[in-house]
């Protein structure tokens, strides 16, 4: 709490039992996503029961992700531990990453698409037909 930039932090965390705990990400290898809430577990019951006072409500227990990205999301999860926000409590990240994973969310993705790649193509083989006719025209 001492990292927050609200001055009021510090003051409302002592409102509330101690340890918070922090959700929890995961990934499984069949290429889903999770995000546990632990307060929903029973020793955070104090917890749970001064934040419903306060007329707030938590996430469910947990949110499933099917269909992820893995290599996106193995990347970012390495970068969070590499930067000190998360912490690997269970398992292991794997050492290298297979495939490419997606860095960039706001533009249009760097790499060709393969409607990009078959117009370069067409475009190249444009190119050397041209040559070669006005190769076949010089003789």
């Amino acid at each position: 709490m001492n990292r927050v930039a609200e001055p009021m932090a510090r003051l409302k965390s002592a409102e509330l039992p101690l340890p918070i705990p922090g959700q929890r990400l995961g990934i499984d290898p069949d290429g889903t996503g999770y995000i546990h809430e632990p307060l929903h577990d029973e020793q955070f019951a104090p917890i749970r029961e001064k934040i419903a006072k306060a007329g707030m409500s938590l996430e469910p227990p947990v949110q499933e992700f099917t269909g992820i990205d893995l290599p996106t999301w193995t990347f970012w999860l390495a970068k969070a531990v590499e930067c000190g926000i998360a912490k690997v409590v269970s398992g292991k990240l794997p050492e290298r990453i297979d495939g490419e994973p997606k860095r960039n969310f706001l533009f249009a993705d760097p790499k060709p698409s393969p409607v990009d790649k078959l117009t370069a193509a067409i475009e190249r083989q444009s190119a050397l037909f041209e040559r070669l006719l006005s190769k076949l025209g010089e003789k």
